[in-house]
C-alpha cells in the first residue's frame, strides 16, 4: 500500500512540475538568468507547503521524521556536484525525470550522467570519508537550535517563502 501511496504522490508530483513548466530546460534558464519567476515560485511554494506538511504529518504520527547529520564537507561537494550538474544540462533531479516522462532525450542523457556520478561517488567515497566524516556536526536542527517546536519554525518559514512567491518575486521579462 505504501508503494501505490508513494507512486501516487510521485506521478501527482510529476505532472506538477511538468504543468508548471519545471521540465521545459528554457522556463529553467530563464530561472537561473533571474529573468522567469515561475519556477522559482513553483520551488518556494512547494517547499513552504512541505516544510509545514512534513511537520503536520509528523505530529500527527502519519510520517517519521529522520533527520539525517549535518556532515558540512560533504554538503559543500554535493552542492558542487549539484550546481554543476544543474549548469550544465539545465536539469535537476525532479525536473529531469519529468522531462523524460515528456519524451527528452536531454533528460534522459542527464539521468544517466546523475547515475554515473552516483556511482563515481561511491566508489570515491573511501577517498572523502575521512574529510566528510571530520565534518559531521550530528543530527541538528534549527529547532534544536533555538530549543523551540519544530513548528513554530516551519510555519512563519512557509508563510515568508509563500509572500516571496506571490507578492515580492516579479519576472523581468
Amino acid at each position: 500500500m505504501k508503494l501505490l501511496l508513494g507512486l501516487a504522490i510521485g506521478m501527482a508530483f510529476g505532472a506538477i512540475l511538468q504543468l508548471g513548466g519545471a521540465s521545459s530546460y528554457r522556463k529553467i534558464m530563464g530561472a537561473l538568468l533571474l529573468k522567469d519567476m515561475a519556477i522559482i515560485k513553483l520551488i518556494l511554494t512547494g517547499i513552504a507547503v512541505a516544510t509545514v506538511g512534513v511537520y503536520a504529518l509528523d505530529l500527527l504520527d502519519l510520517a517519521n521524521l529522520s533527520i539525517k547529520p549535518t556532515y558540512l564537507a560533504g554538503i559543500g561537494i554535493a552542492g558542487l556536484i549539484f550546481g554543476v550538474g544543474f549548469a550544465v544540462s539545465g536539469y535537476c533531479p525532479g525536473t529531469c525525470v519529468a522531462a523524460a516522462g515528456e519524451g527528452k532525450v536531454d533528460a534522459l542523457f542527464t539521468i544517466l550522467g546523475g547515475l554515473v556520478g552516483a556511482g563515481l561517488y561511491a566508489i570515491m567515497y573511501p577517498m572523502f570519508k575521512g574529510l566528510i566524516s571530520h565534518s559531521n556536526y550530528g543530527q541538528i536542527t534549527f529547532a534544536d537550535v533555538f530549543g523551540v517546536d519544530p513548528l513554530w519554525l516551519a510555519v512563519p518559514f512557509s508563510a515568508i517563502l509563500l509572500l516571496l512567491s506571490f507578492k515580492l518575486l516579479k519576472d523581468n521579462y
